[in-house]
């Protein structure tokens, strides 16, 4: 049986992955103050914070093997630049960056051992085309786009592919944080006038686990209706 990790398994996107994977493969997953409903072998960790890659690397001492790790934590931060606190910027870069490194440094040897390995990471049409207003979330879903892009060069004679999705507005807690109004607006703005719903992502990660899709690497699958395309 294939073994994933997932990070950020609780939010909408990563539970409805969870929920998906959970009968073809073993699940190891990682959330900061809630438990999966999906189950599984669990652990609580605070990606927002410098991890130390030590204790990380405990939790996958006993472990040879890992064929992906899919990563989807996520967090909203709205304001202009000049008024967000700097650790808010910090949690948002460990979010993003930090914590995903240190994630790749430790299993990358287990993925290698893989037929199949995969590193997947749900980024944001924002890191793609900038957003007003949110703009430290932006930045660093974009860094992550380069992370991605790097790393499928970096990895190609692994045999670990390293590839990206960036959803459009997603239904679900991040998006009626919004007010109203807010939601009211995108949904006039949208080409399909609809919210994507956490499934389609969940296609998209199933379509690049595929042993078919070894060699797309590299690549940020965009899933937003048309919408800056």
């Amino acid at each position: 049986m294939n073994r994933y990790v997932i990070a950020g398994s609780t939010g909408d996107i990563g539970s409805a992955i969870h929920g998906g994977l959970k009968d073809s493969a073993e699940i190891i997953s990682f959330s900061r103050s809630r438990a999966p409903v999906h189950g599984g072998d669990h652990h609580f960790l605070d990606l927002s914070r410098p991890l130390d890659e030590g204790g990380v690397a405990d939790i996958f001492s006993g472990i040879d093997r890992v064929d992906a790790l899919i990563w989807c934590p996520g967090e909203t931060l709205f304001g202009l630049l000049q008024e967000t606190p700097m650790e808010k910027v910090d949690a948002q870069y460990n979010i993003s960056i930090r914590s995903l490194i240190t994630f790749i440094n430790i299993l990358l040897p287990k993925l290698k051992r893989s037929t199949t390995g995969r590193i997947i990471v749900i980024t944001s049409v924002w890191g793609r085309n900038g957003a007003s207003y949110e703009s430290v979330y932006a930045s660093m879903k974009g860094a992550q786009e380069s992370l991605i892009k790097s790393l499928a060069k970096e990895f190609a004679s692994t045999g670990v592919t390293v590839n990206g999705i960036a959803p459009g507005v997603v239904e679900g807690e991040m998006t009626e944080e919004l007010p109203q109004e807010e939601q009211a607006y995108l949904l006039e703005d949208l080409p399909q006038s609809r919210f994507i719903r956490p499934e389609e992502v969940l296609h998209a990660v199933k379509y690049l686990l595929a042993a078919e899709a070894q060699s797309v690497t590299g690549e940020i699958m965009n899933i937003n209706g048309g919408w800056y395309t």
